[in-house]
């Protein structure tokens, strides 16, 4: 499924959440089936991935997880992500507590 870069923006009151993963970068880990990237996901950002964020998008269904940087996650407004990133639900119900 292609999803759109743009529009992006992080979605806020997220930093107390937790999942069945340990954190959501593991999360991201578990449910895309691949190796955590080492660059952030947000488009002219070349920062260490440290972190999944919670992103939402206007023209995108529900919560995503993307890896991103600890200055990223911070962003206000909205954002673009590089090509080719790999979104995660962050529904639960609908990837690690199945």
């Amino acid at each position: 499924m292609t999803i759109t870069a743009n529009n992006w923006k992080n979605k806020k009151g997220t930093a107390d959440r937790n999942c069945n993963c340990g954190s959501w970068k593991q999360h991201w880990i578990n449910n895309s089936s691949k190796s955590w990237p080492s660059e952030c996901s947000i488009y002219n950002c070349n920062n260490t991935a440290t972190l999944g964020a919670h992103v939402i998008n206007s023209n995108v269904s529900g919560e995503k997880i993307i890896p991103s940087c600890a200055t990223c996650n911070k962003l206000e407004g909205e954002f673009s992500l590089k090509g080719g990133v790999t979104v995660v639900s962050a529904n639960k119900s609908e990837t690690c507590e199945k």
